[in-house]
């Protein structure tokens, strides 16, 4: 099927507003020009198919882009802007199913617009394929099917989020309960923990915003400022029980954390 022009469908009148139900399934290939923002009366669930375009709201213009999927809201002030080849489809809905499935994806007025779904797009474009008396039927399970795609992909963000999270616990765990271990490495904790040393690096990295090395040091200086208050003097030994075995390079980080050589910091606290 060629579409060349508008097309809109109208679901029959079935409204159950405890439900999901659908309104009309329109196919927009018209140039959207900037206006004045409108009000609309109903929920929709709109698709990018080609072009990039713009979503005017209250204060605010979002880019939009082939293979983005947007809402807009009763009573929210909007305008639609065609910027190059742009085109869209769209679903109206009411029924408080609907309601319920944007509250489940966190669908707000600063939340509209979801990317990164070219691969949903002959989905749409078969709804227009078939017989006009299935809209119904087809603009609610396109709606569907798309509330689904969306809510699959940021249950995985979130999924990955609550793993990374847990790792990353772990890890530091693992840090805070052998930082005195003079062989603690990205190494030996990739092994005791099964976790590839690159996937540690850049996962404590992004989370603890700060390197592994330098936490690792944070620590062990913490550790020695604590032991030298206790009244141990030894900078060696205080050294060796923090992880270093070159007490000349732990005076070096020493110095570097706190301003002062270990010496300086023992005699500051008499």
């Amino acid at each position: 099927m060629d579409f060349q022009n508008n097309i809109c469908m109208f679901s029959p009148n079935r409204q159950n507003y405890d439900s999901l139900n659908t309104i009309n399934f329109v196919y927009e290939k018209e140039e959207q020009k900037y206006t004045k923002l409108k009000i609309e009366s109903v929920y929709k669930m709109h698709y990018v198919c080609s072009g990039t375009g713009f979503l005017h709201t209250n204060g605010r213009k979002s880019p939009l882009s082939e293979g983005d999927v947007f809402f807009t809201m009763p009573g929210m002030p909007l305008c639609i802007e065609s910027e190059s080849d742009f085109s869209y489809m769209y679903i109206s809905f009411v029924g408080t199913k609907g309601n319920m499935l944007m509250e489940m994806l966190k669908v707000s007025e600063t939340n509209l617009i979801f990317q990164g779904y070219g691969d949903i797009f002959d989905v749409w474009k078969k709804g227009f394929e078939i017989n006009f008396r299935m809209t119904d039927i087809i603009s609610e399970s396109v709606l569907l099917y798309t509330f689904a795609c969306i809510g699959n992909k940021i249950f995985d963000v979130d999924k990955t989020i609550n793993k990374n999270t847990n790792s990353i616990s772990l890890i530091k765990k693992y840090i805070d309960d052998n930082f005195s271990d003079s062989n603690l490495s990205l190494e030996t904790i990739s092994k005791e923990l099964n976790y590839n040393q690159k996937y540690i690096s850049s996962l404590f990295k992004k989370h603890m915003k700060i390197g592994f090395a330098e936490y690792l040091n944070t620590i062990r200086i913490q550790y020695a400022c604590a032991m030298m208050q206790q009244e141990y003097s030894s900078v060696s030994n205080i050294a060796r029980l923090c992880g270093y075995q070159d007490p000349l390079y732990f005076s070096k980080i020493f110095k570097k954390k706190t301003g002062l050589s270990p010496r300086e910091y023992i005699k500051s606290l008499n």
